[in-house]
């Protein structure tokens, strides 16, 4: 029995890019230092892996300035810092039907209403429909790009089209589809893309962050205000980027440790796409062959990412995602953080389990996974 079998890909990525606990072990034993403060040549080297940072995620996302891209905690905090600073109460927003809570708890926290566009047998949401919910008071379109449910990945282009005729604000959440699926900001229109660190990109957790389209940043209010090491002699924030929106001490680790991870993935793209993809494959076809097993959600050649739910005609999944863990299968069971995903798919109350693979996952861990929900008595 393998020791540990991790398809929980889509909560975290594991294992990480090659090297990374090392790069991050260094940083700190060795080059530890707070830049824009601490007048050192190690404070320019950190600099300097931050510029090298934001220019590769420009690469990745398509955006030619890299001063726009701002590092948070994650995605969650990244989004709040878009939400809460370009919309008010009495905007309205367009959301695609299976938003993440990372997207709903700050509309609703805010007060801030919104229109679901409804969504087909596999989750996909059509750009017609999108246009159908638009009113006078709609400020902005605000898309998860591939759900962390069931791995749908949406038309960002067409429903893009839809923003830019009503001349509404374009927002994406990549955190399940970056690096999976490409996202162009410039093609897009996007204002803002959000990206999480830790999943795709293989990086650590606690770090992520958004990419603001530079014209909007003068308009994006800034959620937390404080000491960025520079402008020092005034007590209003900067407006120069990316000091506005970095106030306090970045996760300078974590970052470092991400800028290894986003090098990694940029010079293997091709590969563990690739083999994520097969991986993908191989599990939906095992687990589609398993009597009282139903996958929820697109199938293997539609337009989709390595997150795949079932729900069991023969088991309660909560039963069945403790008996894995019992032979040290990692997935995830439940509502996922996104209960209208569930609600719009009919997997509420009751959730699904879900698994997800990654580039490093071995056929022979999908198969022990398989066995085990296979032999599962009902």
């Amino acid at each position: 029995m393998p020791a540990r079998v991790y398809l929980d890909n889509a909560a975290t990525s594991f294992p990480k890019a090659p090297g990374l606990g090392q790069v991050i072990s260094t940083y700190i034993e060795e080059d530890c230092v707070n830049i824009n403060r601490t007048d050192s040549p190690l404070a320019m080297k950190s600099f300097d892996f931050l510029m090298d940072l934001r220019e590769n995620l420009c690469s990745l996302f398509n955006y030619p300035h890299p001063e726009c891209v701002i590092f948070r905690s994650g995605l969650t905090e990244s989004m709040n810092w878009i939400i809460k600073g370009l919309l008010e109460q009495g905007d309205h927003v367009v959301v695609t039907s299976l938003e993440h809570n990372a997207v709903m708890r700050p509309l609703v926290q805010q007060k801030i209403s919104f229109s679901r566009i409804p969504c087909n047998v596999y989750g996909y949401c059509s750009a017609e429909e999108a246009e159908k919910l638009i009113r006078p008071e709609t400020r902005a379109m605000i898309i998860n790009a591939a759900s962390n449910v069931f791995g749908t990945v949406q038309d960002l282009k067409a429903l893009s089209q839809v923003a830019k005729r009503h001349n509404l604000l374009f927002i994406v959440d990549t955190a399940q589809s970056c690096p999976h699926v490409k996202t162009d900001m410039m093609d897009l229109g996007a204002a803002a893309v959000c990206f999480a660190g830790h999943k795709g990109l293989l990086g650590p957790q606690g770090t992520g962050g958004f990419i603001i389209r530079k014209d909007l940043a003068s308009r994006l209010v800034p959620l937390i205000a404080g000491g960025t090491g520079s402008r020092s002699d005034s007590e209003e924030i900067p407006d120069m980027l990316p000091d506005r929106f970095s106030p306090g001490t970045e996760n300078l680790p974590g970052l470092r440790g991400l800028a290894h991870s986003v090098e990694y993935v940029l010079n293997n793209l091709e590969n563990l796409e690739e083999t994520t993809r097969e991986n993908t494959r191989y599990l939906y076809e095992k687990l589609s062959q398993i009597e009282g097993i139903r996958i929820v959600g697109p199938g293997p050649d539609m337009s989709r990412t390595p997150a795949i739910s079932i729900v069991s005609d023969r088991a309660d999944i909560a039963a069945l995602s403790a008996v894995l863990a019992e032979n040290g299968v990692e997935t995830r069971v439940g509502m996922h953080c996104a209960p209208a995903a569930h609600k719009a798919m009919g997997t509420f109350p009751g959730g699904t389990l879900r698994l997800s693979a990654g580039p490093f996952t071995s056929k022979d861990e999908i198969d022990f996974a398989v066995k085990i929900l296979a032999e599962n008595p009902a």
